[in-house]
């Protein structure tokens, strides 16, 4: 059974140390007993925020409250929406994850008071994924010219809708976000966003300060593990594989990461490096994992299969076959064991190609024909791969869908 609305806001007044909903000041009496829209979303925005500070019980009862605000936002009485605070609350209610049914059903009333033209539209067109209406209705607006919050919010939004085409201007319009709410989830999720966009464009110095940035101030949150995805994601489009000179840059960047945390990073580069063909950046990524492993089993069996899986495709004296087979595969998680058995393969049948002949043709002979006896291990090997790769990519899918 799900908790009543008073009951998980009783619930949330204890996971707060500020709690949102004392305004005496600001709201008549009768709120007591049905919160206004903005004490309810301020609620949210709290349990949100404390959940962007790494408080796991703010981040489940968020959930809950999210839907069950719903139901108040929705049955409000128009008198209700002649509170700018409230129809800025609904446009904040729907951006946060809410329902949009609520801005839709406000919007019939009207433009809604004390919001700039096109806000609440705009707002709707974007979480319905309407984004050419979305960006032609809110990108015009200026986000400073909102309360804090929903500037943030709004800033956010307007770097994701030219996050595509124009990667410069939502990098500064997440700088503005995290500007107008600072230690809020709008700045947490900007520094995340701020991660993918360099990598998208290679800009290792915006990599480097927006990664510093969020340790020092987002660590502990609850998205820490997305953040790590996407830093480690932004790292394998560097592709340091092709410049050496840049992976002793990266390896400085991640000194801002403690042990624990660099293993985790290099580990997931040098699995998406593997899977993407980039073995050189795999290996480099893999000996760095190594060194961190240090009595974690399972750390320690993935850095060596990626390590050996990389150097198969030129391995020449069969030492990544041999450190295939060395590995333990009931040490490896489940999603890792398809590589271990596709490397095995792979590399057996590249150790298993025949010798070059040391023969010396004789002056003036025609060059032998290829072997017709090695088509069927020439086809082998190329189907061999062709398994790997396939297979990988089902991975990736697999994992994405996750």
């Amino acid at each position: 059974m799900r908790p009543s609305l008073t009951v998980l806001l009783a619930s949330v007044l204890c996971l707060s140390a500020a709690p949102a909903l004392a305004e005496t000041s600001e709201a008549p009496a009768a709120a007591a007993a049905q919160p206004q829209p903005f004490q309810l979303v301020r609620t949210l925005q709290s349990l949100q925020n404390q959940a962007a500070q790494g408080n796991r019980a703010a981040h489940a009862a968020q959930r809950n409250l999210l839907r069950e605000i719903e139901a108040p936002l929705a049955g409000a009485s128009p008198v209700t929406w002649n509170d700018p605070r409230n129809t800025r609350a609904a446009v904040l209610y729907v951006l946060s994850g809410g329902q949009p049914g609520i801005l839709n059903e406000l919007l019939k009333q009207g433009e809604p008071v004390g919001l700039p033209q096109g806000l609440a539209q705009g707002a709707l067109a974007y979480v319905l994924g309407d984004s050419d209406k979305a960006r032609a209705l809110l990108m015009p607006l200026d986000p400073a010219s909102l309360s804090d919050a929903l500037g943030g919010q709004l800033a956010l939004v307007q770097a994701n809708l030219v996050a595509r085409t124009d990667q410069k201007r939502a990098l500064q319009l997440l700088d503005q976000a995290r500007l107008l709410a600072p230690g809020t989830l709008v700045e947490e999720a900007s520094l995340r966003r701020a991660i993918f966009i360099a990598g998208e464009i290679s800009d290792l110095e915006r990599l480097e300060r927006a990664t510093s940035q969020y340790l020092r101030r987002f660590e502990n949150s609850v998205y820490a593990e997305s953040f790590r995805q996407s830093f480690a994601a932004a790292l394998v489009r560097f592709d340091v594989g092709r410049d050496p000179a840049k992976f002793p840059q990266l390896v400085a960047t991640m000194r801002a990461f403690d042990g624990e945390q660099q293993r985790s990073v290099f580990l997931i580069v040098a699995r998406n490096a593997l899977i993407r063909g980039r073995f050189e950046q795999a290996r480099r990524a893999a000996e760095e994992a190594v060194k961190l492993s240090g009595a974690d089993q399972e750390a320690a069996s993935r850095a060596a299969l990626y390590l050996a899986a990389s150097r198969v495709a030129s391995d020449r004296e069969e030492t990544a076959l041999g450190s295939l087979k060395a590995i333990d595969a009931a040490k490896l998680p489940a999603a890792d064991k398809p590589i271990l058995d596709t490397a095995l393969r792979v590399a057996t049948r590249i150790t298993d190609w025949p010798a070059p002949t040391t023969q010396t043709p004789k002056e003036d002979a025609p060059p032998p024909s290829f072997d017709a006896g090695q088509k069927p291990l020439v086809t082998a090997a190329e189907r061999g791969l062709g398994e790997a790769e396939n297979l990988l990519k089902v991975q990736i899918k697999g994992e994405k869908a996750r």
